[in-house]
């Protein structure tokens, strides 16, 4: 876990190996890592790392964009991973989505009948989704962001007024 988690993660993509069986390998701006672990248990234990509940920022950060499916997991404002699909369940539980990081991602391009998205490093991975539903998808992930920016400035914003007074909470306040 921690090989990883100190370098800068710019996608987790799912694979299958013929020797290894279902397998993850995460493009950092360093060199590719190879893990017998699915991209579900390495999201589980990054949102670990970053103190983040997964079902409850789903839920928030979903509700505020109306995404039920495929909403965008920040683990901190600079680190937000978009879901997109890189291949075809092979069987029941099968992983296919892979994660990537909004700031990583330096194009999207479309060859005869492919979507490939182009890493900042040069690195090509194909995509299952379509050019359109990637960029809604990167939209997303940029709204998450400004909303996650909003979120922290308003917490911070009500406490301050409390800090620089020594006076009482109103029931305005309360309400």
């Amino acid at each position: 876990m921690n090989e990883f988690i100190t370098k800068e993660v710019m996608a987790i993509v799912p694979t299958y190996m013929p020797d290894r069986g279902n397998c993850t390998i995460i493009y950092t701006d360093e060199e590719n890592i190879i893990l017998d672990l699915t991209v579900r248990t390495i999201i589980k234990k990054l949102c670990a790392h970053y103190h983040l509940d997964i079902r409850a920022s789903n839920k928030y950060f979903g509700g505020l964009i109306s995404v039920k499916n495929a909403v965008p997991l920040p683990l901190t404002r600079d680190k937000i991973l978009i879901q997109l699909k890189v291949r075809k369940p092979i069987g029941h539980c099968d992983g296919c989505m892979g994660y990537f990081n909004l700031d990583s991602i330096k194009k999207i391009q479309r060859v005869k009948d492919k979507t490939l998205i182009i890493l900042k490093n040069g690195i090509e991975i194909q995509c299952m989704s379509t050019q359109a539903n990637i960029e809604k998808h990167i939209k997303n992930g940029e709204l998450i962001r400004n909303l996650y920016d909003n979120r922290i400035y308003t917490v911070n914003e009500a406490m301050e007024r409390y800090e620089a007074t020594d006076t009482p909470a109103t029931k305005s306040d309360i309400a």
